[in-house]
């Protein structure tokens, strides 16, 4: 039974319709799956789009936390840096020491030279 009534001139017309609806209808479901995919890969980005911020939020906050850190570091090097200056500045300095190494030198009764009363004896003779 034929799907039109009339004329055969008319059915080419009908074959050439459906053959035109099914070449859209095939061209519809390969647009829907393409879409499919594109919104699948599009969910995927945006899925690593997240999860990436969230790792570059922890990591600035890993960040923060070790400049802080080392302000907290640094405050305590510049506070025993003060702490040495003032203990330096109550040492003895090079020309103090050295004035107080010839004091030592010139008191020194190891390095003195005494006279033995023998010697003393013997030198007055000679010069006589």
């Amino acid at each position: 039974m034929p799907v039109f009534k009339g004329s055969p001139a008319d059915v080419p017309v009908s074959n050439e319709m459906i053959r035109r609806s099914n070449e859209n209808t095939r061209r519809i479901r390969s647009l829907e799956e393409l879409t499919r995919t594109l919104e699948n890969k599009l969910y995927s980005i945006e899925e690593r789009m997240l999860e990436n911020r969230k790792d570059v939020k922890e990591k600035f906050e890993e960040l923060e936390k070790s400049i802080k850190d080392l302000n907290i570091r640094l405050m305590k090097i510049e506070n025993e840096n003060d702490k040495i200056k003032r203990s330096l500045e109550r040492t003895v300095k090079k020309p103090e020491l050295e004035e107080i190494e010839n004091y030592i030198k010139l008191l020194n009764p190891f390095e003195m030279d005494f006279v033995t009363k023998n010697e003393v004896e013997k030198m007055i003779k000679e010069s006589k």
